[in-house]
């Protein structure tokens, strides 16, 4: 009978685990607000000069931030999102992805490594220095640059 108490326990602290990622349903609600109000809109014209050296379009500004503000675990959602929404190509995303692979939850990471003794400003430039530039030669393999680029079908987007 123990075995039903391990169940049991297994199946209340997963209910509890779950029951945790509670502020990720505001965090989605939040954004369709912002998205219906055209905040986003307006958020996207001023990330475009951000993301040019990407060659990335505003509307990766969002899925930008949530990596690097929350991480990939959670922020995850946030790209599936706007993958599923059509708003960026697949090498678009490779592109943003290969970035975020290295710079993410850039904040909570350099403050938990420089409490464990790192230095914190030094790791925050080799970690943007790094993403910087994989995400600069990821973008000259997978993107043509905005000038060359034709515009791409609505059904050829969500491939």
């Amino acid at each position: 009978m123990m075995w039903l108490w391990w169940l049991w326990e297994g199946l209340l602290t997963g209910v509890r685990q779950v029951a945790g990622l509670w502020w990720l349903i505001l965090l989605f609600i939040g954004i369709q607000i912002l998205k219906d109000a055209g905040w986003l809109g307006r958020a996207s014209r001023y990330m475009a000069p951000v993301l040019r050296p990407l060659r990335l379009p505003g509307e990766a500004g969002v899925p930008m931030a949530a990596g690097l503000g929350i991480g990939l675990t959670y922020g995850a959602g946030v790209l599936i999102q706007t993958a599923r929404e059509g708003r960026l190509t697949r090498d678009e995303l490779t592109v943003m992805c290969v970035f975020l692979g290295i710079c993410h939850a850039i904040f909570e990471e350099t403050v938990l490594f420089a409490a464990a003794g790192a230095n914190g400003l030094l790791l925050l430039a080799i970690r943007l220095a790094a993403a910087a530039l994989f995400g600069w030669l990821a973008a000259r393999a997978w993107l043509r640059p905005a000038e060359q680029a034709s515009p791409v079908p609505d059904e050829a987007r969500t491939r």
